[in-house]
């Protein structure tokens, strides 16, 4: 599957949103609107941005969420940022 969608819409693994859930009062369990906003969780999409002011348009786009996630930005230097430790923010 994974190699029919890259040959069809080569564009379809674009990072299309990358959120960090900060909201205490939202739930899981409810709407995928919501679960992307609970407090220590991730989401991230891919596929289409074009609706929401990106350029790759494609007719695909695919929401994940993740709970108490550990996330590390690596920068083109190398040098390493970690942002989040099992869902929970190191930075202030």
């Amino acid at each position: 599957m994974k190699k029919i969608i890259a040959f069809l819409y080569p564009l379809a693994g674009n990072i299309a949103e990358f959120g960090i859930g900060t909201n205490d009062k939202a739930k899981s369990g409810t709407t995928l609107l919501e679960l992307e906003k609970v407090l220590g969780t991730i989401h991230v999409a891919i596929g289409d941005n074009s609706t929401f002011g990106g350029k790759v348009s494609v007719p695909l786009h695919i929401d994940f969420v993740f709970e108490n996630p550990t996330v590390v930005f690596l920068f083109p230097d190398g040098r390493t940022l970690q942002l989040m430790k099992d869902g929970n923010m190191l930075l202030d």
